[in-house]
């Protein structure tokens, strides 16, 4: 088995500085590590604006790794107020990720993140496409 560090533009920060791929290919499946939504003002929009971001953001690696968010199968997302992030994390979500299937998906709430002032991180799992 061969893997694949994928790096998309404008994200060689991650290899350089903190040692990390942002996603690794292997067996037509895509690993992806956590996209950090950072919540820079207050208020439910800023909110949004960032859990928006972060989606857009792992979009652009999933195309980069061969696949696109039909593809995604599993969802792991770690936030620091969950109870106040849930509904907005739901609709933005949805928003990315609109069904019929859906993927498998955990939400954990933690107490920090590795990025202040970082809200949410999302890691994915997909599938590459094929043909």
């Amino acid at each position: 088995m061969t893997s694949e560090m994928i790096v998309p533009k404008g994200q060689g920060w991650a290899p350089r500085d903190f040692h990390m791929a942002p996603a690794m290919t292997a067996n037509g499946m895509v690993w992806m590590s956590g996209v950090v939504a950072t919540q820079t003002e207050e208020g439910p929009e800023a909110m949004e604006a960032a859990m928006v971001k972060a989606f857009e953001t792992i979009a652009g690696t999933l195309q980069a790794a061969g696949s696109d968010m039909d593809h995604v199968v599993d969802i792991m997302s770690y936030h620091t107020d969950l109870d106040a992030q849930m509904s907005t994390f739901m609709r933005v979500k949805d928003r990315f990720l609109p069904g019929p299937k859906f993927p498998c998906w955990t939400g954990i709430g933690i107490t920090s993140l590795a990025v202040p002032p970082a809200i949410c991180e999302i890691k994915i799992v997909a599938l590459q496409k094929t043909g």
